[in-house]
């Protein structure tokens, strides 16, 4: 390329750079201008929004005034319609509420509470007039729906046989439907009763009419232990009077019932009727329980059971303190009734507690019973020993017929039923320590047996004192016959009384293991007992024989003619014969013992004496009145009624 072509090229250059320039300069120019003209804007912009601040200002608070002047208006709107509340509802609340349509009337009754709060707030006196009339619609209104509430209630509250439903479950209360309206019911009531300050009573008013209710349904059996008591009292000691002290050792008409009359109607376990109002009163209460959690409120339910239940609590402890005293004036035999009676109440004191909350209570009645029936029952399983150790006063000698005395009979049946309670007793006996029946009393050595085996444990103190008892008993047993006036008569209630005890024993053996609930008395007394009472009927019955032999006294008499001999047995034999007709002897076994010992002792021997004594003389003849199967047939029939 050549020169001048360079030379060209730049000069082109240099014109574009010269373009370039001045068109920079222009933009430079154009861009201070721009900036100053924003800066004048920008000022002015300042200056406006310095202008339009205050008016802003002005408008939020007009705005505000705006709204809070629609929403006073709106309230005061609502305000009037408040003091219009009362009228519009009064025709409604006054009716009163439909069974069937409850809901119109309990948004009625909302209404005049929302007016009442909404007038509270008014320092007015047209609202004061107006919440005056809305208070009185409210009580109207609330007294409305609490007599309903007690209308329901009353339908199902007349009484039921509570004996006639095996459990809590099958005790009838309400309808599910009425349960859920009677529900709903105490709710709103107990709420809004809260809320408006009305002394609307809802716990009064539930326990009123279950209280009676349950009194109804319990009123059975308080009769029934009332009418007991009447039936079985009988003149002597005031009930409550100390039985148990030396003054009125033998004066005490229980002890001498129990010793002279032989008790036919024993106590069967359960039959109590205090102890089947206990059963009883403890189902209901439950099912009540159950019912007032089901329809009252939480926070006032426990209180409205406690209310409703307290006085036929009550009515029901005044029942037991008069069969306490009962017990405390009734003959031993009574005693079984006391213990059933204080094996219920053990078993359901648990019960009670939870139910009434007793052990918080600063008059706990059912702890009372208890201690008094455990004290009774302590002292008279040591008054029954004492009774057997002294039993024969002026009013309690034995009958002279040689039968089984009443004491013994009494007893041995009372101890039979005892054993029942076996586990009962071994848990009241077990506190009051091994031997307890023995102090305070200076028992003959021959009526104590030996220290319970453990004398840690219950039963074996039981089965030492069944054990005293029946060393007493057999003492006893010797001390009657040595009351009795004719030797041969002595013998046979000897027999027939240690029979009785023997049979006792024997009847109540059972083969089984030891620690077996069906133990009897003779297991637990153990088989000594047992080989002493056969011991002393052996002996008896030799006693027994040689009465008989008395009757044939005359025949070894040397001085004596044999027909003589003859007319002294014959009338021995008659006497001893016409005697023992009025023996009461109503054991067969024992009947069939005694003619076989009376023959054995008297056929033998007048048969030898006849061998003896071949003599065919007149007198000898006149004087022999019987023959050997004469003596037998009519020894064989002297005891025949």
């Amino acid at each position: 390329m050549t020169a001048d072509n360079y030379l060209y090229d730049d000069a082109e250059e240099e014109a574009e750079l010269e373009f370039l320039r001045e068109s920079l300069e222009q933009m430079d120019n154009l861009a201070d201008k721009t900036t100053q003209l924003l800066k004048v804007f920008d000022i002015r912009l300042k200056n406006l929004g310095r202008i339009i601040a205050p008016i802003y200002k002005s408008t939020q608070k007009l705005t505000r005034l705006y709204d809070n002047i629609e929403i006073t208006m709106s309230s005061l709107d609502d305000t009037l319609l408040f003091f219009n509340v009362a009228k519009d509802e009064a025709d409604t609340i006054r009716s009163g509420p439909d069974e069937n349509e409850l809901l119109p009337y309990l948004d009625s009754i909302n209404r005049l509470k929302d007016a009442s709060d909404a007038l509270k707030q008014l320092d007015l006196d047209s609202a004061s007039q107006s919440r005056q009339e809305i208070y009185e619609l409210l009580r109207i209104g609330l007294g409305n729906l609490s007599q309903l509430f007690s209308q329901w209630l009353k339908q199902h509250s007349g009484g039921i046989d509570p004996a006639a439903y095996h459990s809590v479950a099958d005790v009838p209360t309400f309808p599910t439907d009425t349960e859920k309206l009677l529900s709903m019911l105490a709710t709103y009531l107990n709420l809004v009763n809260d809320e408006v300050s009305y002394d609307l009573k809802l716990t009064k008013t539930y326990a009123g009419i279950r209280t009676r209710h349950l009194q109804k349904s319990l009123a059975q059996f308080g009769d029934m232990s009332n009418g007991y008591i009447r039936a079985n009292s009988f003149d002597g000691q005031l009930p409550g009077q100390n039985r148990y002290s030396e003054a009125a050792s033998r004066s005490n008409p229980s002890e001498v019932r129990f010793c002279t009359i032989r008790n036919e109607h024993w106590y069967e376990p359960g039959t109590s009727p205090f102890a089947q109002y206990t059963l009883n009163i403890v189902k209901l209460f439950q099912a009540e329980r159950d019912l007032v959690r089901r329809i009252m409120p939480t926070v006032i339910s426990q209180e409205t059971f406690l209310t409703t239940a307290d006085r036929p609590f009550e009515t029901y402890i005044g029942t037991g303190e008069k069969m306490v005293s009962f017990f405390l004036s009734s003959p031993l035999y009574e005693v079984l009734q006391a213990l059933d009676v204080y094996g219920y109440l053990l078993e359901n004191d648990s019960v009670f507690d939870s139910l009434l909350s007793l052990r918080q209570r600063q008059h706990n009645g059912m702890a009372k019973l208890l201690s008094r029936l455990q004290l009774h029952l302590s002292k008279s399983f040591t008054a029954l020993i004492n009774l057997i150790r002294s039993p024969f006063k002026d009013d309690t000698v034995p009958k002279q017929t040689g039968g089984v005395h009443e004491l013994v009979y009494n007893t041995l049946t009372f101890l039979a039923y005892v054993i029942i309670y076996k586990d009962l007793l071994t848990n009241l006996f077990l506190p009051l320590g091994d031997g307890h029946w023995n102090q305070g009393s200076l028992p003959d050595a021959s009526n104590v047996s030996q220290y319970a085996s453990d004398p840690s444990d219950g039963l074996s103190i039981f089965q030492h004192y069944l054990r005293d008892v029946v060393e007493a008993l057999s003492h006893m047993i010797e001390q009657g016959g040595k009351q009795m006036k004719r030797p041969a008569l002595q013998f046979v209630f000897l027999i027939n009384n240690h029979n009785y005890l023997a049979r006792a024993l024997r009847d109540a053996m059972y083969a089984g293991d030891e620690h077996s609930q069906s133990l009897g008395l003779g297991d637990l007394v153990g088989r000594s007992a047992l080989g002493r009472s056969e011991l002393q009927i052996e002996r008896s019955r030799k006693g027994y024989v040689a009465t008989w032999k008395a009757v044939m006294s005359s025949f070894p008499a040397a001085s004596l003619s044999p027909a003589e001999k003859l007319n002294m047995f014959n009338q021995g034999l008659d006497d001893m014969v016409r005697s023992q007709k009025a023996y009461e002897i109503f054991d067969s076994d024992v009947r069939a013992m005694l003619i076989s010992d009376a023959t054995e002792a008297v056929v033998p021997g007048y048969e030898t004496f006849l061998r003896q004594n071949n003599d065919r003389s007149p007198e000898f003849t006149r004087a022999m009145k019987y023959t050997p199967r004469d003596i037998q047939r009519k020894i064989g029939a002297m005891l025949d009624d």
